[in-house]
């Protein structure tokens, strides 16, 4: 059974907002595909209103299963043309791609969503989790929203061994993100909603995330970021 994650992050205002970080979604997924070869079925695992599943229909011509718990979130999911599961279980078969975006630091035992990940998958298939990283960016935020945790790279590195799951990739990712949190941090987040404004949004899509993908490219991104990106296949 998949374990339930904050419905208070599931805010339908939030999401859509969200949705308007054009180039930061497109980069998630794109990230994402680096390492596929083979791609038959995809699940998309806490799928919120489908953001990036559009993304891999529209551009890849790839529609995914939508594991999403929130009933808001499941039908605007249908609204959308998209296949809705609760859980793994209702999913016959196996998936060569199991992705899932800010969604993993929201369930209390992530260990059993990713022994549950790791065994619906196919031999060669892969996870492709992104990540909040760095505990030391953790701001009354991440408790608004629901986050247990902000990921170290060493955490979940030894949860993968834990799970029986080979790391394929392993690293940072939004390299100047992580100085906009600390700035965030240190002056606090002044906002009516759990998330903040969609002008805000288009502001660090528009402006500061191009130079975060930069930074990430000649190699900050070994050294810090405010997401991580993992890869991970069964041993």
């Amino acid at each position: 059974m998949q374990n339930s994650y904050h419905k208070k992050y599931s805010g339908l205002d939030e999401l859509i907002d969200i949705e308007e970080m054009k180039n930061y979604n497109k980069f998630i997924v794109s990230q994402c595909l680096k390492y596929i070869t083979t791609l038959n079925q995809v699940v998309d695992f806490g799928a919120g209103i489908g953001t990036l599943s559009i993304i891999f229909r529209e551009k890849f011509k790839l529609t995914p299963l939508c594991i999403e718990i929130d009933d808001v979130n499941k039908e605007y999911l249908k609204k959308r043309n998209f296949n809705v599961f609760n859980s793994f279980e209702e999913i016959s078969c196996k998936s060569d791609l199991i992705f899932s975006s800010n969604v993993l630091e929201h369930i209390q035992d992530d260990l059993n969503t990713l022994r549950q990940m790791k065994n619906n998958l196919t031999d060669e298939g892969l996870i492709y989790l992104y990540l909040p990283a760095k505990m030391s960016l953790w701001t009354d935020l991440d408790e608004r929203v629901g986050h247990y945790r902000r990921y170290e790279i060493n955490e979940i590195r030894e949860k993968c061994k834990s799970c029986e799951l080979k790391i394929v990739a392993l690293h940072y990712a939004d390299s100047a993100g992580f100085f906009a949190i600390l700035l965030m941090k240190f002056f606090g987040f002044k906002s009516n909603s759990a998330i903040g404004s969609v002008g805000l949004f288009k502001f660090y899509d528009k402006w500061f995330f191009p130079i975060s993908k930069i930074m990430d490219i000649i190699g900050f991104k070994y050294l810090f970021g405010k997401n991580l990106i993992l890869v991970a296949k069964k041993i």
